[in-house]
């Protein structure tokens, strides 16, 4: 028997590490060789991090207005329902529960079971059957409610803390750098277009912190918490982000990062010695591991949600009495998961469809300067810094990223987001429809 109410479990440390754990993923060790061989200049790669950090807390405070204002379980669609209504609402779940998050799993998963099979070459040969196991397993655990969900986030996080400390402190305490050369390159020589160029994959670095609106339900004092989890969150993201890559360029300069994919690992390897490449591979496992922890955990949410909004079946805006888990909710999404396991094209299509993503970003940040207006009435517990400041740059970044995904650069990705995003139009009507008969 399940039942509607929420537990509200949840305390800031716990949201905090959701926001965390949402943040820093994998890509920290692998984004930053792409990043240098675009901006092969120190000073240029490090502050270009920085930038992309402020613009990461310019969303966090757009998003945290929002959480603080409404704060209930499903995150950027709630927010998208009361500002553009239940079809933009419709559009932006389509996308994620059926692409972007449920592939996510899938590529991130893949990146886990790699990584384990490196530390344990005799499970070589069973990735298919190891990366199934993973992903059934985190959706069966995270049916023992948000909480126990928390208590895996939080070691995840921790230990990812830990290794990359570890890492930070080898590189700035015991490594000694052997004279560097002069800069590959002098600053006036680096274009607008390698600067934007560099700053998209940082972009995506530092989002994720997102996630923990979608379990707003499952906090203690939502309206307060959830603002600060996103703002403690994303800030200490960025200091672990800066710290780590100043710790890169200190170790190899940004001239032997640029284009290397194995750099990460020469770093590890140079400062903690032979044990540094395990600890390395550990690291991105349990980064791995955290990742499609808060992913699986927080975005079934999305489709209670749903349900409580009449835009999918009724039975799956309950939860369970004890656990206080979205278990049908759940289910789908780990079914989803898998499917896209099996696929082996995940990785392909959520590439394709952050066109589309980006588009709903830009309607978020609209949407809190619409809601300023026509909902003066809404509660603002947190309000966002020298509004509109936050959600107007918010905004143009997002116009950017979009302007850039463009059929003459990308367009095969362009066009799948247009096909997917015209998919969910065409079901939308006939859906409402099913899920009105079912009700």
């Amino acid at each position: 028997m399940l039942c509607a109410v929420e537990r509200r479990e949840l305390n800031l440390f716990d949201a905090t590490m959701y926001v965390m754990g949402g943040i820093i993923g994998v890509g920290i060790f692998f984004n930053p060789a792409s990043i240098a061989e675009k901006v092969p200049d120190a000073t240029w790669f490090l502050a270009l991090w920085a930038l992309g950090g402020l613009i990461a807390l310019a969303g966090a405070f757009t998003a945290a207005e929002l959480g603080g204002s409404l704060p209930r379980s499903g995150g950027f669609y709630v927010f998208l329902h009361e500002a553009w209504g239940p079809f933009v609402a419709f559009l932006f779940a389509f996308v994620v529960l059926g692409v972007i998050t449920t592939g996510a799993c899938a590529v991130v998963a893949r990146v886990c079971v790699d990584n384990v099979c490196a530390l344990v070459p005799s499970l070589a040969g069973f990735e298919r059957v190891l990366g199934a196991v993973l992903l059934a397993g985190v959706t069966l655990f995270a049916m023992l409610g948000a909480k126990a969900g928390a208590w895996l986030s939080n070691a995840c996080m921790l230990l990812k803390l830990g290794a990359i400390g570890a890492l930070i402190v080898g590189a700035l305490v015991f490594f000694s750098p052997v004279t560097t050369a002069a800069p590959v390159v002098a600053h006036g020589e680096i274009h607008a277009s390698a600067l934007g160029a560099a700053l998209l994959p940082i972009f995506f670095a530092c989002g994720g912190w997102q996630q923990v609106c979608y379990l707003a339900g499952e906090v203690r004092e939502p309206q307060r918490t959830v603002p600060r989890a996103i703002t403690l969150g994303v800030v200490a993201s960025v200091i672990v982000y800066l710290l780590v890559n100043w710790a890169y360029v200190r170790v190899l300069g940004v001239e032997r990062i640029a284009g290397n994919p194995g750099f990460a690992r020469e770093v590890a390897t140079a400062t903690l010695g032979s044990l540094g490449g395990k600890l390395l591979t550990a690291a991105m496992a349990v980064s791995a591991l955290g990742i499609t922890v808060v992913l699986i955990v927080t975005t079934p949410w999305m489709f209670v949600a749903m349900a409580r909004e009449g835009l999918f079946f009724r039975r799956f805006a309950d939860v369970h009495p004890k656990t206080g888990a979205p278990i049908p909710a759940l289910a789908v999404l780990g079914v989803l998961c898998l499917f896209w396991w099996f696929w082996n094209e995940a990785g392909k299509l959520v590439e394709a469809t952050v066109f589309a993503e980006w588009i709903f970003h830009g309607l978020i940040a609209l949407g809190l300067l619409k809601l300023r207006r026509s909902r003066a009435d809404l509660p603002r517990p947190f309000a966002s810094p020298l509004y509109p400041l936050a959600p107007l740059l918010y905004l143009g970044i997002a116009i950017v990223i979009v302007a850039m995904n463009t059929p003459t650069s990308l367009q095969h990705a362009t066009f799948a987001s247009v096909e997917v995003l015209g998919l969910g139009a065409l079901v939308y009507w006939p859906w409402r429809k099913l899920v009105g008969a079912a009700a």
